[in-house]
């Protein structure tokens, strides 16, 4: 038995930024990860992160020749019909496109020269040690094969989307399961390719396409890695779980893949959470950051930078709590605080229109890019505020725009009122847990509202579809 101030599982961007901010305070920490060490970083991953990140924990943004694959100036948003494009290009928003393994190793060696106490790989976490209702430790199992049992005063868990210790977490308020709705299967792969034969395309940019016929749920994406290598993947629905790789071969590699002479570097597949946080990130002696606790943008699944994030506050919230003596949730609260303030608004904004958007039709998402009903302004405003405010003129614009198609436009107006007002709603989140079970009742309530407005649109396709059936 070893005892320690903090122990964080898991050495991913979240757990391995947590445990540098942690060694940084003077803490003791121990960081353990199932993974061997050379492996560290090695993550199915689009490999994309702002700039933003690193300007506030002020971190060294990846360096060419080092961790650095290309630099992007934003993202290109295509409609199902490829024939309207939309060029998101927000200073805050572009950044890197990164070498995942060596991005990985690079943050775990700058946490270990940071004074991390013991860094363990190949060792599993089994279950949570609790002592009075609060969390105490881990049990795990070594490299070596045998069990054993660490102790510390607080538990960081970052060990990912299928966590056993969210599992074995005891309060309520953190949900053990995430239903499958709010999560989506991803297959990639890393392809190089001479320059003679294909050429990237947009390499400045990372292309993100939406198509719920060929990527239902979810959407296929291109990322350039440098002159002659891409990262090409889909995602989509959990239910499609057996097609996924079908989908990627017919719809990812045979449309962006034109020559026989390539080099698939890696591939591999794995599941994201595209929903709002948890309903709590921590509890007494415990924080869940990163996929662990869905810090994962609910529209690209993007979750390099909350992680990061997500780590940074959990460590600085860990070392006041071990100054003040008291683990419990409620000096715990202010993770959440930080975490449903900041991140977790523009998130649970963006999952309603995450929702919205996975019911909408190839025609609706054709007819509404196309259209401007939806322009590069406002998504760069919803990604950067999770909300969004239209003029009068804007909003007379955009009916005469969407005139041949007015439930659409009503559809999006709504669902743009519930995005302001859900936007809002987190960043009021409770400063303690007192008064969490009401702002709890208020945020369903606005899901709800969603909810019946897909119900509604789904309920409005089928009688679209079975009108336009031909009658015998």
């Amino acid at each position: 038995m070893v005892d320690f101030d903090i122990i964080i599982v898991g050495a991913g961007t979240g757990g391995t930024t947590a445990a540098r901010f942690a060694a940084q305070r003077g803490l003791d920490v121990c960081l353990i990860d199932s993974k061997p060490r050379e492996k560290i970083g090695d993550k199915i991953c689009g490999d994309a992160v702002g700039t933003e990140a690193f300007e506030l924990l002020k971190i060294n943004p990846p360096k060419a020749g080092q961790d650095l694959s290309c630099y992007i100036k934003g993202a290109k948003l295509y409609s199902p019909n490829l024939q309207k494009c939309i060029t998101l290009t927000d200073p805050k928003q572009a950044g890197y496109v990164v070498d995942r393994l060596k991005f990985g190793q690079r943050l775990l060696n700058e946490a270990l020269d940071f004074g991390v106490k013991q860094f363990l790989d190949k060792t599993m976490a089994l279950d949570l040690i609790y002592k009075e209702g609060i969390v105490t430790g881990v049990k795990v199992k070594a490299k070596n094969g045998e069990k054993a049992e660490l102790r510390s005063k607080i538990v960081i868990d970052a060990s990912g989307f299928y966590s056993p210790l969210r599992k074995k977490v005891k309060n309520p308020m953190i949900e053990k399961e995430i239903p499958k709705n709010d999560s989506i299967l991803c297959y990639r792969e890393i392809i190089n390719f001479p320059k003679k034969d294909q050429e990237v395309q947009d390499p400045e940019y990372i292309t993100i396409i939406l198509d719920p016929e060929k990527a239902p749920g979810g959407y296929i994406w291109y990322f350039p890695k440098n002159e002659s290598s891409i990262n090409l993947g889909l995602g989509v629905y959990m239910d499609y779980g057996g097609k996924v790789k079908d989908f990627y071969k017919k719809y990812a590699f045979d449309e962006f893949v034109k020559t026989p002479n390539i080099q698939i570097e890696s591939s591999g597949g794995g599941v994201v959470p595209v929903r709002r946080p948890l309903w709590s990130c921590a509890d007494n002696g415990l924080m869940l950051i990163g996929d662990a606790g869905c810090h994962v943008n609910p529209l690209h699944g993007g979750g390099i930078d909350p992680s990061m994030r997500a780590g940074f506050y959990a460590a600085f919230t860990a070392a006041d709590a071990i100054e003040a003596g008291n683990y419990t949730l409620e000096k715990l609260w202010d993770f959440n605080y930080k975490v449903m303030t900041t991140f977790g608004a523009e998130f649970a904004s963006l999952d309603l229109l995450r929702l919205v958007l996975q019911v909408l039709t190839r025609e609706d998402l054709n007819f509404g890019l196309e259209k401007d009903l939806l322009t590069s302004g406002e998504i760069l405003e919803i990604a950067a505020k999770g909300s969004i405010t239209l003029s009068l003129f804007d909003m007379a614009k955009k009916a005469i725009q969407g005139i041949s198609n007015p439930k659409l436009l009503l559809d999006l107006n709504y669902l743009r009122i519930r995005m302001n007002e859900i936007s809002k709603h987190y960043r009021k989140f409770p400063r303690t847990i007192h008064d969490f079970a009401e702002w709890k009742d208020t945020t369903i309530q606005i899901y709800e509202k969603i909810h019946k407005m897909v119900v509604n649109v789904k309920k409005n396709e089928k009688e679209n579809i079975k009108g336009s059936e031909p009658h015998g």
